[in-house]
């Protein structure tokens, strides 16, 4: 199981953001929200299949661009 901790593991709690949006009106005292949905972290944990999805569509995003232009440019190509 994947630590939701870690960033890009999770999503902010919605529950906790509208009751800071009320509660919360200082920069530096926070409040200690109680939140049923997060049990208080702020933090709502993605799926397995939901963090490889993301971490898949990032790569396919950033890596596979220069991945391209690497062998073009191997073969002789433009990229």
């Amino acid at each position: 199981m994947p630590d939701h901790t870690l960033h890009g593991n999770n999503e902010p709690c919605p529950a906790c953001e509208l009751r800071r949006e009320m509660i919360d009106t200082t920069a530096i005292i926070r409040p200690v929200i109680q939140c049923q949905v997060c049990r208080g972290t702020g933090l709502l944990p993605l799926s397995t299949a939901e963090i490889v999805r993301r971490t898949c569509e990032e790569a396919r995003r950033i890596y596979w661009p220069q991945f391209e232009a690497r062998i073009a440019a191997q073969n002789g190509e433009r990229a």
